[in-house]
C-alpha cells in the first residue's frame, strides 16, 4: 500500500534539491526566456539580410530581342522582355513589380557567352548566376508565329544559380502568356479562345486558421522534444547523480518504501518536464507574436501569406489542448527516463542513454510531419505519434475527428507510462541495479560467465534482445532469399525460430524449461483446441472490422495476390501458413520471450508484454492490419502457456486457428462447396459465419476464457538464482 504522505515528502525534498541546482534553474526557467527571443531577433535580421538578395543574369544577344519604344502606341505589338532602359526585366511580367529588382541583368555581347564550353566554365567560376542566350532570329520567328527555344544556362550544383533559374523560367512563362494575349487581341478573338479554363483560388481559411494549421504541424514536434528534454536531465540528476554523491543510501533507509521513493522522484521529473515544455512553448509563442507585429509593419509581397500565417500566434484553444495533452505525454517520458536513469551508475553513463532514447522518440515525433499521415486507429496506438497527431487534429479545429480517437490515444499512452513506471519500480527494488560496480570488460571472464555461470531461465532484457535479433535477422536475410514457397519456410525457421533456440542454448542452463518443452496434460490440449474452434468466428469478425478501419493499399493487395500464386496447393499452404508459423512463433513468443518476462514480472504483465511484442512483430514483418488480431490472440496464447506450463497447447491453438482460416478461404472460394459454405457463412467473400454461430461461439469462448483466467497464478513465481559475476566487478541476479 502506497503511503502518499511519504510520496509527497519525497517529492517536496527532491523538488527543493532541483530548485537549488543552478543548472536546473537555468535550463528550465532562464534558457527558454533567453533562447527564443534571441532566435527571433536572429531570424528577423537574417531574413532582412537574405530575403531580397539580387541575382546576376547575363543576357547574350540583347540586340536580338524585339522591343518597343516608350513612344509606341501599337497595342498589338508583343510585350518587351526588358524595360525601356534595358537595365532590368519588364516589371509587368512579375507577380509583384518590385520583384524585378531581384534580378540584375547585364547585356554582354562577349562571344565567350555564346560558346557552350566557355559559358559552362564562366558559370562554374561564379561570373554569373544564370545566362540567357537570345537566338539571332527570335524576332523573325515570333513574327511568323513559330515556336522558338531560348536556352537558359545555370549550375544546378549552386543554390544561387538554381534560384535564379527558377525565377527566369517563371518570367519567361509570364512573357509567353503576355505574347499569346497580345496575339489574341490583334486577331480580335475572345478570351476563351486561348484561355478556355482558368483556376480561381478561393481560400476559405482565415489568417488565424491558416496560422493554426501551420502551428499544428510544428508545435506537436516541439512539445515532444521539450517534454523529453525536460524529463531526461532531472531524471539523471536525481538517480545517477545521487549514486555519485552517495546520498542514495540515506534515502533508502528512510521509512518510505521503494515504490514510494520512485513515485516521489517521478512527480519531481514530471514537474520539471511540464515546466520545461510549457516555458519553452510559451516563450516561443510570445516570440512569434512579436515577430508577427514587426513583420506586419513591413511591406509584404502578395504571395507572402504563408509567412504571415506562420507568424500568427496560436489560439487560446490550441494552448489549452497543448497543456491538456502535455500531462500524459510528460508522464510517459518521465517514467521512461526515470527507469533508464536508475540503470545508470553515474551521470556520465546516464548521458549515454540519451542518444538511443532520442533515436527511438524522434522518428515517432517526426511521423506526423510526413504528408498523408493522419490520425487513425493504428497511429493512435503509437506511443508518441498518437499524441502528436491528436494535438495536430485539435489545433486544426477538427473536433469531430479528434473525438473519435481521443480515448484511443490517451488510454495507450497512459498504459505505456504505467508500464515504464512499473519497470522503474522493479529496477529500484534490485540491489544489483542500485549498487552495481564499475563494468570493466574482461574477455576471459565474459566467456567464463557465458558458458559456466548461466542462469536457469533468461531475463527480461534477454527477451528484448531476442525480439531485436529476429528483426535484425529478417533485415539481413530477406534480400538473399528468392520469392518462393521454400524461401518463406526458410525465412520463418531462420528469423523466427533460430534466435530463441540459439539464445536458449547459449544463455540458459535449462533450455527445456526456457522453451516450455514439457509434456502437456490432455485437459490443456483439449481446452486449447476447443478455444481455437470457438474463437475463430470472432476472429473473422474482428478481421473485417480491422479491414474497414484500415483499408489495405492496392499495392499490398497485389503483393499478397502474387504471394498466393507462389503456393501451389492446399497442403503447401497448410505447411507454410499454419504449421510453420505455429511452431516457430510459439517457440519465440510463448517459449523464450514469455518465460523471460515471467521471471521479472507478474504473469498478467508478462502476458501483456509478450502479446504486444507478438503484435508488433506482425506489423514490422508482415501487415500492420494484423496488429490487433495478433495482440489479442497473443494474450490468449500467453494464458494457455502459463496455465499449462507447456508450449504444445499453444502450438495446437495456433495451428487450428491458422488452419481454419485456410480452410474457410478454400471453402468460400470453391464452387463445388457452395452448399457447405451457404450453411456456414452469411458472407462468402469475407468468410463471415452466420450470426447464430457467432453468438454461440462467443458464449462458449467466454466460458473457456473465464475458466482459463481463474486458474492463473496471481503473482510471479520467485526465482532463486545465485548471484554470479559478469566480467569483473558486475553482479547480476
Amino acid at each position: 500500500m502506497v503511503r502518499w504522505s511519504n510520496v509527497g515528502t519525497i517529492f517536496r525534498q527532491e523538488l527543493q534539491d532541483q530548485l537549488r541546482d543552478r543548472r536546473t534553474l537555468f535550463m528550465v526557467f532562464v534558457l527558454p526566456i533567453l533562447l527564443y527571443p534571441m532566435l527571433g531577433i536572429g531570424m528577423a535580421k537574417l531574413s532582412e539580410a537574405f530575403q531580397e538578395q539580387p541575382r546576376r543574369v547575363v543576357i547574350a544577344g540583347c540586340q536580338n530581342l524585339p522591343s518597343i519604344s516608350t513612344e509606341s502606341t501599337d497595342k498589338t505589338a508583343p510585350p518587351s522582355l526588358l524595360d525601356p532602359t534595358e537595365t532590368a526585366f519588364n516589371p509587368t511580367l512579375f507577380e509583384s513589380p518590385g520583384d524585378s529588382s531581384r534580378l540584375i541583368i547585364t547585356c554582354d555581347d562577349d562571344p565567350r557567352w555564346l560558346d557552350p564550353d566557355t559559358r559552362r566554365s564562366l558559370l562554374r567560376a561564379g561570373e554569373a548566376d544564370a545566362v540567357l542566350v537570345i537566338p539571332p532570329d527570335i524576332a523573325a520567328t515570333m513574327a511568323r508565329m513559330q515556336r522558338i527555344s531560348i536556352p537558359v544556362a545555370y549550375n544546378s550544383a549552386d543554390e544561387r544559380s538554381q534560384i535564379t533559374y527558377l525565377r527566369i523560367t517563371r518570367l519567361l512563362e509570364n512573357w509567353n502568356l503576355a505574347i499569346v494575349e497580345q496575339r489574341r487581341i490583334a486577331e480580335g478573338r475572345p478570351e476563351g479562345a486561348t484561355d478556355p479554363v482558368r483556376t480561381e483560388a478561393q481560400d476559405v481559411a482565415t489568417r488565424a486558421e491558416a496560422g493554426g494549421s501551420v502551428w499544428a504541424r510544428i508545435f506537436p514536434f516541439l512539445l515532444v522534444l521539450m517534454a523529453l528534454t525536460g524529463a531526461f536531465y532531472p531524471a539523471v540528476d536525481i538517480c545517477a547523480g545521487e549514486k555519485e554523491r552517495g546520498t542514495m543510501e540515506t534515502l533508502l533507509i528512510s521509512p518510505a518504501s521503494r515504490a514510494e521513493i520512485v513515485l516521489g522522484k517521478f512527480l519531481t521529473i514530471l514537474f520539471a518536464s511540464m515546466a520545461t515544455a510549457l516555458l519553452n512553448l510559451g516563450s516561443m509563442g510570445i516570440t512569434a507574436f512579436a515577430l508577427a507585429s514587426q513583420f506586419s509593419k513591413m511591406p509584404m509581397r502578395p504571395n507572402a501569406s504563408g509567412v504571415t500565417a506562420l507568424l500568427t500566434a496560436p489560439s487560446l484553444e490550441s494552448a489549452f489542448w497543448m497543456i491538456a495533452l502535455l500531462i500524459p505525454l510528460a508522464a510517459f517520458f518521465s517514467a521512461l527516463c526515470l527507469a533508464l536513469a536508475i540503470l545508470a551508475r553515474s551521470m556520465k553513463e546516464g548521458q549515454y542513454y540519451m542518444t538511443p532514447l532520442y533515436m527511438f522518440c524522434l522518428p515517432l515525433a517526426c511521423l506526423p510531419l510526413v504528408p498523408g499521415v493522419e490520425l487513425n486507429a493504428f497511429t493512435a496506438l503509437l506511443p508518441v505519434t498518437g499524441v502528436s497527431l491528436l494535438l495536430k487534429t485539435l489545433m486544426q479545429g477538427d473536433y469531430t475527428e479528434a473525438r473519435r480517437y481521443f480515448l484511443l490515444v490517451l488510454v495507450p499512452i497512459i498504459i505505456y507510462g504505467l508500464v515504464s513506471l512499473r519497470w522503474a519500480i522493479d529496477q529500484f527494488k534490485s540491489e544489483s541495479v542500485l549498487f552495481r560496480e564499475a563494468e570493466r570488460f574482461d574477455l576471459r571472464g565474459w566467456f567464463h560467465h557465458l558458458f559456466r555461470d548461466k542462469p536457469r531461465t533468461p531475463s527480461a532484457a534477454q527477451a528484448l534482445l531476442c525480439f531485436l535479433l529476429m528483426l535484425v535477422a529478417y533485415w539481413f536475410i530477406a534480400p538473399f532469399l528468392s520469392l518462393s514457397a521454400y524461401s518463406l519456410l526458410i525465412m520463418q525457421v531462420l528469423v523466427i525460430l533460430g534466435p530463441p533456440v540459439v539464445l536458449a542454448l547459449l544463455l540458459t542452463r535449462d533450455p527445456v524449461l526456457t522453451l516450455r518443452l514439457r509434456i502437456p496434460k490432455a485437459a490443456d490440449l483439449g481446452m486449447a483446441a476447443l478455444l481455437a474452434l470457438a474463437l475463430y468466428p470472432l476472429v473473422s469478425e474482428l478481421r473485417v472490422w480491422v479491414d474497414a478501419l484500415f483499408p489495405m493499399p492496392e499495392s499490398v493487395r497485389q503483393a499478397l495476390a502474387g504471394l498466393k500464386d507462389l503456393i501451389p496447393d492446399l497442403p503447401t499452404a497448410f505447411l507454410l501458413l499454419a504449421i510453420a508459423p505455429a511452431i516457430c512463433e510459439e517457440f519465440a513468443f510463448r517459449g523464450y520471450i514469455l518465460t523471460a518476462l515471467e521471471r521479472s514480472y507478474r504473469p498478467a504483465w508478462a502476458i501483456l508484454l509478450s502479446a504486444l511484442l507478438f503484435g508488433f512483430m506482425h506489423v514490422l514483418l508482415s501487415l500492420f492490419q494484423q496488429l490487433f488480431n495478433a495482440t489479442l490472440l497473443g494474450v490468449i496464447l500467453g494464458l494457455i502457456a502459463i496455465r499449462s506450463h507447456s508450449i504444445f497447447p499453444g502450438i495446437l491453438f495456433h495451428l487450428i486457428n491458422n488452419s481454419l482460416a485456410i480452410a474457410a478461404g478454400a471453402i468460400s472460394s470453391d464452387p463445388n462447396s457452395r452448399a457447405l459454405s451457404d450453411r456456414l457463412f452469411r458472407d462468402r467473400s469475407e468468410a463471415l459465419f452466420h450470426w447464430p454461430i457467432v453468438l454461440l461461439a462467443t458464449a462458449f469462448s467466454a466460458v473457456l476464457i473465464i475458466r482459463l483466467v481463474g486458474t492463473m497464478p496471481r503473482r510471479k513465481q520467485p526465482t532463486r538464482e545465485p548471484a554470479t559475476p559478469l566480467g569483473t566487478g558486475q553482479v547480476v541476479s
